[in-house]
């Protein structure tokens, strides 16, 4: 399979500049506008919880002294990371009601770049639809654009500006197609998908000293690029649950056990 990929005609996404990711993510909002909700038996539900739970990898560590003052995570995780992830992983199921609560609409659910390609720059290409099924409004938004910068395929700097643009041409694309929802519904669907990566900390902690390889395992990466990229990241996804939290109370949800 991984060979006939390969073959596809296009460019893969994970080699596009930034902005043929915004002119993907605004074709997925106009699509998703006009899909109906899945409703098919076979299609997949409840996915993110599943994924979720899954992924507990030794969340112990996002308490332990000793692996938060490893040279690679104290000199490149942003100061107040740990309590933000700690708290994060706190408010886990809290996040999980939100997704499974927000309108629904077809999801691919495991979009990113190294699942997308396009030809011309005028159309994309989604593959692997293995996860297909019933999503929230806003969730793959939510995983294609930190999942363009934890494996190294974009800059980390430039996530704030990326995640602004993409978040208004996703928009675009949803009235496009006729969607006329809260937008505050579409903006939470995004920043409450924060959950999806409760487990990347706990995971770099463990790994912090074991060899870095990019995405496929081919090369290898330097520790203190994916140390810092990925803090950077895991710090935007901190801001993004932070709005998540006070924006769900605003349209019908209950407040966050940590508070808002």
């Amino acid at each position: 399979m991984a060979l006939w990929l390969e073959h596809l005609p296009g460019d893969p996404a994970t080699a596009w500049p930034l902005e043929r990711h915004i002119e993907h993510l605004h074709r997925l909002g106009r699509a998703q506008g006009a899909l109906p909700p899945a409703d098919e038996p076979w299609l997949t539900r409840r996915f993110l919880r599943r994924y979720v739970d899954s992924n507990t990898l030794d969340p112990e560590l996002l308490d332990d002294d000793e692996a938060w003052r490893h040279p690679l995570v104290r000199d490149h995780f942003p100061t107040g990371l740990r309590r933000d992830m700690v708290r994060l992983h706190q408010d886990r199921e809290w996040f999980l009601h939100v997704m499974e609560n927000l309108p629904r609409v077809f999801s691919h659910l495991d979009m990113w770049p190294a699942n997308v390609r396009s030809s011309d720059g005028t159309d994309s290409v989604a593959l692997d639809w293995a996860f297909a099924g019933d999503g929230a409004l806003g969730e793959d938004l939510g995983n294609y654009l930190p999942d363009s910068v934890f494996d190294l395929f974009l800059p980390a700097a430039r996530l704030p500006e990326y995640a602004a643009a993409a978040y208004d041409a996703y928009l675009h694309g949803l009235r496009q197609s006729g969607w006329r929802g809260d937008e505050r519904l579409v903006r939470l669907g995004m920043c409450a998908s924060a959950v999806k990566y409760d487990w990347i900390t706990a995971r770099m902690l463990a790994r912090a000293g074991h060899e870095q390889l990019d995405y496929g395992g081919e090369r290898t990466v330097a520790a203190e690029l994916r140390y810092r990229e990925r803090g950077l990241t895991l710090a935007f996804l901190a801001e993004w649950a932070a709005e998540a939290r006070a924006l769900a109370p605003r349209v019908g949800f209950p407040e966050a056990p940590s508070g808002r």
